[in-house]
This record gives C-alpha cells, structure tokens and sequence, in this order.
C-alpha cells in the first residue's frame, strides 16, 4: 500500500510539475519524460530503428543548411543518402573542438531562427573556451532522464536536494526564470569552489537546517563533504542518497561518499555533446536514448576513445564528437538488462589516460589507491613527452626522502624503464575555475 501511495504521488507531481515547468521556461521535458517511460519498454531493435531514423533526419539536416557539412561531405564524395543506420557512421569524420573553434560560424545552420536554442560554452579540462549553442531539445531531454534515472533510487520530483558544483551544474547569477526553475525543483546551490575543513564546517549546519534528501555535484565535491563528515563523526540524517557527476568517481571516492551517505549513484555526462548515462544498475551506465555513442582508437578490448552523436541537437552539429573522455562502451546490450547502449568504466579525460610511446598506457585513478598509501595529500600525473612524466604530489608534513625514493621507484615501474619519471612537490592545488578539479585526492 506504501508503495502505491508512492507511485502515485510521483504520478501526480510529475504530470503536473513537469507541464508547468515546461509552460514557464519553453522546454519539452514532460515530453521527454513520457518518451523515455515509453522506449524503456521497447526491444532492442525498436530503439534501433527509432535512432536510425533519427540520424537520417539529422543528417539531410545538416547537410542541407551548414556549409561546414555540406562542403565536407562533397569534398569525400559522400551523400547523406548513405548514412542509413549507426554503423554508417563511419564514413563521416569526427568532430572534436578545434574543427568547432576553426569553423564555428560554418557549423551554424542556416535556419537557425527557426530552432530553440541558447548560447553555451565550455571550458574543459584544457581551460581553453569552447563556444557552441545548445538545442532546447538536447537540454530538455537531458533534463527528463535525469528525473526518470534519479527516480528508480526512490527520488520524487521536488524531493529537497543540495547541489554542490559550479558554473557545469548552476548558473552563478540565475535569471528569474533560473530561480523559478530551481525553487521548483527544491534545489539548494552550493559552491564547489573552496572546500576547505573549515569551509565544510560552516556548511554543515545549513545541510542540518535545510534537510535534503539527496547530494548531486562534482563527484570530488562530494568526496571531500564525505570525508569530513566520516571524519567528525557527524549523522546528516536527512539525507538518503548521492548523485555524483562532472568528475571521475573513483573507487576511493566512492567508499567515502558511501560510508558517508549511503546510496550511490554515478553520473556521466557532457552537456557539449547531449550524452548522460546514468549508473542505475552498480558498474553499467545506460546512455540516453537520445546519444549514440561509439568508441575507436582502442587500446584494450572495447576501451577507447568515446565519440558521441546526440540525435536531438539541430541547432549545432554533434556528429561524432570527441568528447576528449575515455571509456569501455559494452558489446552486447541484452546481458545488463537495458535496451540501449551501456558503459561498463569510464576511464576519464583523455588527458588523464597516459599512452607511453614504449606501448605503456597510465589511467590516472588507477594510482589512487597507491598514493594514498602514502603521505600525499593530492596529486596529478601529466606526460610531457612521449617518454616523460611529471608527476606533482602535495605531500604533508610527514612525507620522507624514503616515500619519495619508493614512489619514484614504483612510478618508474608502471612507466617502463625507457621513461623519464619528474616528480615536483607543491605546497597545494587548486580547483579550476569551473570549481571541477583536475588533479586527484589521494
């Protein structure tokens, strides 16, 4: 009886919220909402046919109204006739950020006027600004599956939730439609910027106060809130789950963040690109329905880089777009229970995936654990050359020449013996300005 009430009281709020939502901001997340209930019932094959459709409709699209596509496409000989399903995909090159930086204008459809959108713009792992326009459609079903992923852990639309981020999850300075959306939502914005003890200390009594049910935010975010929290012994009883996102979920962080909170749920996704995935089932990230995703230039079965092609976005071209991340994309949909594409790891920004030129290849949270073994607060790895690493660790005051000697020996191992292993000592690190880090906690 418990669980009926339950249902029907999100049965309620979504068929009402949504539409209301939808009506203030101009969005179509509701129907999304109902589209994604609805695929999640069909076979394999229908999903399938619905994307390949999809993709011959994007394709003649673009084709048809960027100068960018329609000049490369003539260039190769190719007609968008002969992209007729996914594995077609092949015969159109990759998009990454410079071919977006170099030809931005060319990649604006020429009736543009007549597609909702808005500016955007990111700024990476690299810190160099990437300028592109996002699809209403893109953000509104982005939106819907977080709603229908968030709710098979128990979450009801307009439950309280604390987001801890920045500039990637909230706009700093919110317009007053920003602001109706989030107080609908029940959404408490906390910046992700300093974290620091004393920083998480003043937070805890608003986290008391205001009672949220669940956390979402930069997964290091959420692991140094946990940290504190499991270190000072505090219960913040109210909350019933977290959301990670944004950054790599380690296995470290993830430990914590459990110990802390209980349920974990991790998020991947790109907003450059229109690809979520959500991990509802432990180690298998669904992708929306809305992203075909594939991966190429593997270095282990089925691990590569990740190129992502959102069905949904007519306003910008992500056509096969290098989205710079690593992952290992599942070759049988069937065995994980979902009708769609599924990630098994995500290994992370490719600058965090190291290939030596001696066949050596470093993924930067597999070093986790072995730095935390030491007196090392924080580090990042870095390739300076095709034989040269630089490795910068934050140690504290109890790090010895021993330690040091030992993980030199230890990277100098991992690397081969043909690398040059550089390690610099800093006195701390820093989170861009974006608030997502891109170094490691040990």
């Amino acid at each position: 009886m418990i669980e009926l009430i339950r249902k029907s009281k999100n049965f309620l709020i979504v068929e009402i919220a949504l539409p209301i939502v939808d009506l203030f901001l101009g969005t179509k997340i509701h129907y999304y909402f109902c589209q994604i209930k609805q695929m999640n019932k069909w076979s394999a094959q229908e999903v399938q046919n619905w994307q390949n459709e999809q993709l011959h409709n994007l394709v003649n699209h673009f084709y048809s109204n960027t100068i960018y596509y329609r000049r490369l496409f003539d260039k190769i000989g190719l007609n968008p006739k002969d992209i007729k399903t996914k594995e077609d995909l092949v015969k159109i090159p990759l998009l990454n950020k410079d071919i977006i930086r170099d030809h931005y204008d060319e990649l604006i459809p020429s009736n543009i006027a007549s597609l909702p959108h808005k500016k955007a713009s990111s700024g990476g792992s690299s810190g160099k600004t990437l300028k592109y326009l996002l699809d209403n459609n893109t953000w509104s079903y982005t939106t819907a599956i977080k709603i229908y992923s968030w709710q098979t852990s128990g979450y009801l639309y307009g439950d309280a939730y604390a987001t801890i981020g920045s500039s990637s999850l909230f706009s700093p300075n919110p317009t007053l439609k920003q602001r109706f959306y989030h107080l609908f939502k029940n959404s408490l914005r906390i910046s992700a910027l300093n974290l620091s003890d004393e920083k998480i200390s003043q937070l805890i009594p608003l986290l008391i106060k205001k009672r949220p049910k669940y956390l979402y935010g930069y997964a290091a975010a959420l692991f140094l809130l946990a940290k504190y929290v499991n270190k000072n012994k505090i219960k913040l009883d109210s909350v019933k789950g977290c959301f990670p996102t944004a950054e790599m979920l380690t296995p470290e962080y993830r430990a914590e963040i459990e110990k802390a909170f209980g349920f974990v749920m991790d998020c991947y996704g790109a907003r450059d690109g229109g690809i979520t995935a959500y991990e509802i089932n432990k180690g298998y990230y669904n992708v929306g329905y809305n992203s075909i995703a594939e991966v190429v230039d593997c270095y282990d079965k089925d691990t590569g880089k990740l190129l992502v092609t959102d069905l949904l976005s007519y306003s910008f071209p992500f056509l096969r777009y290098d989205l710079d991340d690593d992952v290992t994309l599942a070759d049988s949909q069937q065995t994980y229970n979902y009708n769609g594409q599924v990630i098994t790891k995500i290994m992370g920004r490719s600058p965090d995936i190291i290939r030596l030129a001696n066949g050596h290849v470093l993924t930067g949270p597999a070093f986790q654990m072995m730095f935390g073994s030491f007196n090392v607060l924080a580090y990042r790895i870095s390739k300076l050359d095709d034989l040269i690493l630089q490795i910068e660790i934050q140690p504290n005051e109890m790090f010895t020449q021993d330690e040091e000697n030992r993980l030199l020996g230890i990277l100098k191992n991992h690397a081969g013996k043909e690398c040059t292993v550089k390690l610099l000592k800093v006195k701390e690190f820093t989170p861009n300005k974006n608030g997502k880090r891109n170094y490691f906690i040990a």
